[in-house]
């Protein structure tokens, strides 16, 4: 069994409040891979992390990175960009090791409904085009990945089913870039009456055994503004 876990961390660093809990909260799963999102490059020690590059079209913050991947296993065929029509600094994928065999993850932080609308943008987007560009940019990269061993995760920004005015195009944007060869397996996943954002998709040649979600809150106080979201996969091992 392979479990995976996707967080968006909302940039809790490894001094804040919020860390201890976190990772204890990601240790207690058992993953053998963790995608996270709006994280800081080290968060999760030991094992093997690779990042999406640094600049996603805001200003630098040393460490920051919008999405990364952590596994037990050394990464291999790696790549950092995805393709040059999709806002930068939102992607990542790689190859590792599992007790499934190899693996291909594809982990994404799809950019949300503001990217890069304010007037301190040179080149300023209307709402949601960095989102559908970004769909765009993954339709083509998806439909030329692996058929198999396909695992794609990460922060989407659509709750599947929303009542959004924009939703329906969203939504078709959204099915028409996931190929039929994955399956997207958290669409009904959520936490205190909200769906996630946060998704899972795997190839056929996967099986979704148990999903799950990681509380936000620990007491009084928040641990980041999304809920965690753990799926354990099976398969025929490589």
């Amino acid at each position: 069994m392979l479990t995976v876990v996707n967080w968006n961390l909302e940039w809790a660093t490894l001094r804040s409040m919020r860390a201890p809990e976190i990772l204890s909260r990601i240790g207690h799963r058992e993953p053998e891979i963790v995608c996270l999102t709006e994280a800081y490059v080290g968060f999760v020690s030991g094992g093997h992390a690779i990042s999406s590059r640094s600049d996603y079209g805001y200003p630098i913050k040393a460490g920051r990175r919008k999405v990364l991947l952590w596994s037990r296993q050394p990464w291999e065929e790696i790549d950092d960009l995805g393709d040059e029509s999709m806002p930068p600094g939102r992607f990542v994928s790689g190859t590792t090791l599992t007790s499934l065999g190899k693996v291909n993850v594809i982990a994404v932080c799809i950019p949300w409904s503001g990217s890069r609308t304010g007037a301190r943008f040179d080149n300023k987007r209307r709402r949601w085009q960095d989102h559908e560009d970004y769909l765009a940019g993954l339709a083509g990269i998806l439909k030329n990945a692996p058929k198999q061993r396909l695992v794609l995760m990460g922060d989407f920004n659509q709750r599947i089913g929303g009542a959004r005015p924009t939703g329906q195009r969203l939504r078709s944007a959204l099915q028409q870039a996931i190929p039929p060869h994955l399956t997207l397996a958290t669409p009904a996943l959520g936490l205190a009456g909200r769906r996630t954002i946060d998704h899972v998709a795997i190839s056929s040649d996967l099986v979704v055994e148990a999903l799950g979600v990681v509380s936000n809150t620990h007491g009084e106080r928040k641990l980041s503004d999304h809920f965690g979201v753990v799926a354990s996969l099976s398969g025929s091992p490589a």
